[in-house]
């Protein structure tokens, strides 16, 4: 879908802007089908303030309390986590210990599911208004019930459809207005050419929604 906007330059002449919805092609990443290798992801935690900590060990697999991997990362607090699976649902749980070998209990387990985002940005539009020629917002929204999929938004801008480069991120926790089904943001924007195309695509580790 395309939306055209008129913004006056002058009394002879209007510039065009041009806010553009397209399928959200993953960029850079590549939107992987399930059962296919995901993008490499990594975990981090806080380490903990006990003074005896000499390292942790990272408890990953795919069924709940059931660990089939166990990770000694030493004194590291992040782990590029052993490769998943597009569409499995893994398990995961950190635990420290100190310089005897002793272990303390592991963390609360939290899962995560390899998969990009259940829906895309939807409606986008670009609205002008402010003070300044050019001046607006880029606006969309996105349902609720997959707002837990998408950990960011991001914002392309191009000239020519060919090209695109990311303006913006946007953080999905914070919009504008809700309602009982929708969240609906709205990112101030400077349009600087008399033509442009926008693309708003919600993503996570895995990639991007199409």
């Amino acid at each position: 879908m395309r939306l055209e906007t008129h913004f006056p330059v002058n009394r002879r002449c209007q510039a065009l802007a041009l806010a553009f919805v397209s399928a959200l092609v993953a960029l850079p990443a590549v939107v992987n089908a399930a059962g296919e290798p995901a993008p490499s992801v990594s975990l981090a935690w806080n380490p903990n303030p006990e003074p005896d900590v000499a390292g942790y060990k990272v408890h990953f697999g795919t069924q709940s309390g059931v660990y089939s991997d166990v990770i000694d990362v030493r004194g590291a607090t992040s782990i590029a986590l052993p490769q998943m699976l597009m569409g499995s649902t893994y398990y995961l749980a950190v635990s420290a210990y100190n310089a005897a070998g002793q272990e303390g209990p592991r963390s609360s387990e939290f899962s995560v599911t390899a998969a990009v985002p259940s829906s895309p940005a939807l409606s986008t539009t670009f609205a002008f208004g402010g003070t300044s020629q050019g001046q607006g917002a880029l606006q969309w929204k996105y349902p609720k019930s997959a707002a837990g999929s998408a950990s960011g938004f991001k914002v392309y801008a191009s000239e020519d459809l060919q090209t695109w480069a990311e303006t913006a991120e946007v953080d999905p926790s914070q919009p504008a207005s809700s309602d009982s089904e929708w969240l609906y943001f709205n990112h101030p924007y400077q349009a600087t050419k008399s033509r442009m195309f926008f693309r708003v695509a919600a993503g996570n580790a895995f990639g991007q929604a199409e």
